[in-house]
């Protein structure tokens, strides 16, 4: 009971509280998104990668959840909310994002946590909208630069074989992650037109393990860097933070990294009084 009436006041001090902790559905459009928040204090929205459903933070959302209000969900056609007919690229998906919180109202400002293409949607999202967030958490983002970037630079017989690969995947993909990954292939344009974000407190996470046995690895991970370099150039409020011991999902490799974005951000957000 105590942690809970501390977390309250924490909630005034910084941002509107918006406290619950419950599953529900929202409808945006002709979509129903399911969203589940715990937690209590400043709002932490979390965007999962391609065709993931929040269980992938689930290393990381029991822990922050005791010092703020998390919230979850599942894009449509993935986990528990249908599909929909509303165009999937990372502009849209951003505004489905902005959509669902403002219709389960939930009070910005936001602090946004997202990985992978999570991420390219809430650097979008921050373009778009930068009076409604307090700071981001990016995950070892990745956008369709990072694909045009190996293609240029690979052998011709290991895009071929990459492509195969792929190819051979998606028969097992459902439709709507298929969508998804058509948009993340196209997101380059877009997310390089949302730098530089607005002037908020950024943690953006980087996974630098090799793995020369994942088809064009070394090379996408030196590709990525030189990315998430130009990034900070860009952004020089963001703080960049190296993680050897991961490759890509930094949120199950080195939980405590993310957690600490978190706690950050959340310590350098501009302070937001109840009815300011």
């Amino acid at each position: 009971m105590l942690n809970r009436i501390s977390a309250a006041i924490a909630c005034v001090v910084l941002f509107v509280p918006t406290c619950f902790a419950a599953d529900r559905t929202v409808a945006v459009g002709d979509a129903r998104i399911h969203l589940a928040e715990s937690g209590t204090g400043p709002t932490v929205v979390f965007e999962s990668g391609m065709g993931e459903s929040p269980d992938t933070w689930n290393d990381v959302l029991p822990a922050i959840a005791q010092f703020a209000h998390t919230v979850v969900y599942d894009r449509p056609g993935i986990g528990q909310s249908p599909a929909t007919t509303r165009p999937r690229t990372v502009v849209q998906m951003a505004i489905d994002l902005h959509d669902m919180l403002r219709a389960a109202k939930i009070a910005s400002p936001y602090v946004l946590v997202g990985h992978s293409l999570g991420g390219a949607i809430i650097e979008v999202f921050a373009h778009r909208y930068p009076h409604e967030i307090a700071g981001l958490v990016l995950v070892d983002p990745e956008d369709g630069r990072l694909i045009d970037a190996l293609h240029v630079h690979m052998t011709a017989a290991d895009w071929t074989s990459r492509q195969n690969a792929l190819d051979q995947a998606l028969p097992t993909m459902s439709p709507p992650v298929r969508a998804e990954l058509k948009a993340a292939e196209e997101s380059g344009g877009a997310v390089a037109a949302s730098s530089p974000f607005p002037p908020v407190p950024i943690v953006l996470l980087t996974g630098t393990k090799k793995n020369p046995e994942f088809p064009g690895n070394p090379l996408e991970q030196d590709l990525k860097l030189e990315l998430h370099n130009a990034l900070v150039a860009e952004n020089p409020r963001t703080k960049h933070i190296l993680v050897p011991n991961s490759r890509h999902y930094i949120q199950n490799d080195a939980p405590e990294v993310v957690i600490q974005g978190v706690r950050e951000v959340l310590g350098s957000a501009t302070p937001k009084r109840t009815g300011g």
